[in-house]
């Protein structure tokens, strides 16, 4: 076996001291072979299966984060050992090993040193027989233990667990000179020592031994009582690891030990460390070479061997054993293995075993996530997308800022799981040109008398026709950094055509009083009574919101007239299709029944709707991931609008009031807390100006103004807006040119986001 050993200063000018370590050229620190016996820690493997979720006891809250401190400090990006594990997410998150007791098992400590001051434990003793006491006289000890434990306090590094407690147990021979020497007997007893001492990991940088029973009942006895084993693997370059720790997997059945070799800073498996080989499930890789430690006289080198990626681990052990009381030995290693980064072949191989030490991504939630107390999965990734009625309602209410959930390990985390939903996008321009570009094209004849009234039949086409049009809308496309001129940010270019399919057609049916309508995409939306064409950006009450699109939307009507009264029923279907995401359905649809009455007296046109309206897969143009469980919900809603107009001029005011009951799965996140309510409203006025027509309009799109949702666990979770869109509006008509310039507050619904904008568009006929 090969042993590792630091730079030292006899004869060699590369000696570096604590405070000179971090402003040394990297070509100075040249690796030294030399001789002090080490051995890499052995993972531990398996673990048991999953925590269901609802049937674990419930787990203890997590630290306090630390948001607010600045880990990435002079002394932490010295310390190769912390920079290299990814430590800093846990120290953010408030572990730092605080109330863990680490054991060490080694050639003692400089118990004087500061960086240990007030957390070395009295059952710290010298487990040999000899009544030394736990001074170090070799260096060993005290550079192992700084690994995992150095305090932080700006000097020298700083250790992975720097708030963890040590339960010190000298075990050496006494002769350190050429490599400490440790008898079964003495390690053994320093084990059964740190376990009453109560420490949850014990860390073994030594080797040597074959593992007599004596060894062997010593490690059994410490996995049975909860706690973790971490052994160096050994710096011979052999493809197996060392007899000690593979002593200790074969006595505890490979549960609670780590076995733990040595990369360097690049993720290279050193020469000198031992590899997986059979060990390879339980065993992982940290960085063994060049690490920055101190001896036992406070001096600095850079050590290499197994030895110091060993307490690294136990480090991490600690750290997550803060954070998670709850967890058992066997899971700690468990998490700690399955975390690792994959070196090498891909997935657990026999050099670097199940991969490079990464404490972040232990700390993080594993295998599928639940409601805390509950069953109830929560994805943790994308979980929807907002209709533009919600705003950023949903997704910034504080109900949903730190939802607990569990993960497959019933670790508890409380997730900001409103930040997983995306607001709808707040851009309607493209919609409303999409509008504005259509031309029509009508035709009719008469087929005679029906029940001795004249029968008609009225055939309308609408389609983009060639035309050039431009717009500027002040959003940028969500596939590009830039904004854009052009179609709305479709463009106009070879596919133009492929964009505007024929697909708008309406067939009226008239005999004396009785009408019946047929109609498809936006010819649908304008055929009930009381309907008109919205404006650019602004929505128009009863009309409904171009901007959300109309592919599939189709209705029939039937009408009857009778002086100045029009009754009409419609049955209208909307059928949306959307991207393949989330887990989602690729359509949701719509169906509405909507009873609405015009009338009419000279100037003056009064209607009204009422509608009752069923939604599936979505609500408002809200869809969220099944967890939630939203399927769907069914709406009630009621519209007037009053038009009076002469000689060109004319004003319009409109406005809708809804109520909204969400269809919930019985075993999803959301539960029904009441009705949702919206609303939106309208005025518009238009004159003759200048050989042309002006334009001016003022609305509030529809938004939701009050109600909520509560989660499983009972917290309440309101998503009315935050804010309600206002949008003012002027056009101009003049020939076949209509311009348009617009500014919205709140756009979106979304508070403090501003759009102003304009839009060109110049017809021609076909």
């Amino acid at each position: 076996m090969m042993p590792d050993r630091p730079f030292n200063n006899e004869g060699s000018a590369r000696f570096l001291f604590a405070g000179s370590l971090s402003g040394m050229a990297s070509a100075r620190l040249v690796l030294l072979c030399a001789s002090a016996a080490m051995l890499a820690a052995c993972g531990g493997g398996g673990g048991p299966g999953p925590i269901s979720a609802g049937s674990a006891a419930p787990p203890p809250p997590p630290p306090t984060p630390q948001p607010g401190i600045n880990f990435d400090t002079a002394e932490y990006r010295r310390s190769t050992a912390a920079t290299t594990a990814n430590v800093l997410p846990a120290w953010t998150a408030g572990a730092t090993g605080a109330g863990v007791t680490i054991g060490f098992v080694d050639s003692g400590i400089a118990s004087a040193d500061p960086e240990f001051a007030g957390r070395i434990l009295a059952a710290s003793r010298d487990v040999s027989g000899q009544n030394r006491g736990i001074v170090d006289t070799s260096g060993h000890g005290t550079s192992v233990a700084a690994v995992a434990t150095a305090a932080r306090n700006d000097s020298g590094p700083v250790g992975i667990a720097f708030s963890a407690s040590l339960a010190v147990m000298r075990a050496d021979s006494g002769d350190c000179k050429d490599g400490c020497r440790y008898s079964d007997s003495g390690i053994a007893a320093g084990i059964d020592a740190a376990v009453a001492a109560g420490a949850k990991v014990i860390n073994l940088s030594l080797g040597g031994s074959s593992g007599s029973a004596t060894l062997r009942n010593a490690f059994a006895r410490a996995t049975a009582a909860g706690t973790v084993l971490v052994i160096a693997a050994g710096n011979d370059a052999d493809a197996q690891i060392d007899p000690l720790p593979a002593a200790a997997l074969a006595a505890t059945g490979r549960g609670a030990v780590i076995v733990v070799g040595a990369v360097d800073d690049s993720g290279q498996m050193a020469e000198f460390s031992n590899r997986a080989g059979t060990a390879q499930d339980n065993f992982i890789s940290a960085v063994g070479v060049r690490v920055r430690s101190f001896d036992h006289e406070g001096t600095a080198f850079l050590y290499s061997g197994t030895s110091y990626s060993a307490p690294a681990v136990a480090g991490a052990i600690a750290i997550l054993a803060q954070a998670f009381p709850n967890l058992s030995a066997t899971q700690l290693v468990d998490i700690v293995l399955k975390s690792a980064r994959d070196a090498g072949a891909p997935g657990t191989d026999a050099v670097f075993g199940r991969g490079l030490l990464d404490i972040g991504r232990a700390m993080a939630p594993s295998g599928p996530t639940s409601l805390a107390g509950t069953a109830i999965p929560v994805p943790l990734a994308a979980n929807g997308n907002l209709g533009s009625a919600m705003g950023n309602g949903l997704s910034t209410t504080s109900g949903l800022a730190a939802v607990p959930v569990v993960d497959s390990y019933n670790r508890l985390y409380h997730i900001a799981l409103g930040q997983s939903l995306r607001p709808a996008s707040a851009g309607r321009l493209a919609g409303r040109l999409d509008s504005a570009g259509l031309r029509s094209a009508t035709t009719g004849t008469s087929f005679g008398s029906l029940f001795g009234s004249p029968f008609t039949a009225r055939l309308e086409l609408k389609a983009s026709g060639r035309h050039d049009r431009a717009g500027q809308d002040s959003f940028r496309n969500e596939d590009s950094a830039e904004a854009h001129l052009g179609f709305a940010q479709r463009g106009v270019d070879s596919r133009a055509a492929a964009r505007n399919p024929l697909r708008e057609t309406r067939l009226q049916l008239a005999a004396g009083p009785l009408a019946f309508t047929a109609a498809t995409g936006r010819l649908a939306t304008e055929s009930l009574p009381g309907s008109t064409a919205g404006g650019f950006v602004a929505d128009d009450g009863l009309s409904a919101d171009e901007g959300t699109g109309t592919n599939g939307r189709q209705l029939l009507m039937g009408e009857v007239r009778s002086g100045p009264l029009t009754v009409a029923l419609a049955a209208s279907s909307i059928r949306t299709s959307l991207p393949q995401t989330l887990g989602l359905s690729r359509t949701a649809r719509q169906e509405k029944l909507t009873l609405a009455l015009g009338w009419q007296h000279g100037p003056l046109h009064l209607a009204a709707h009422l509608s009752d309206i069923q939604d599936d897969g979505a609500l408002l143009g809200t869809r969220l991931a099944p967890a939630f469980g939203l399927l769907g919900g069914h709406s009630r809603q009621f519209g007037l609008a009053a038009d009076i107009g002469a000689n060109g001029y004319g004003l319009r005011l409109a406005a809708t009031e809804a109520r909204h009951s969400p269809r919930l799965a019985p075993f999803g996140l959301l539960q029904a807390d009441g009705a949702l309510a919206s609303r939106s409203w309208s005025a518009t006025a238009h004159a003759p100006f200048a050989s042309g027509m002006l334009h001016l309009r003022l609305a509030q799109p529809l938004a939701l103004v009050a109600g909520g949702f509560r989660l499983a666990n009972g917290a309440a979770l309101p998503v009315a807006t935050t804010a309600q869109e206002t949008t003012g509006e002027i056009g101009f008509d003049i020939g076949a040119l209509s311009l348009a310039a617009f500014h919205r507050r709140d756009a979106g619904n979304i508070p403090g986001l501003s759009d102003n904008g304009a839009a060109l568009s110049l017809r021609a006929g076909f």
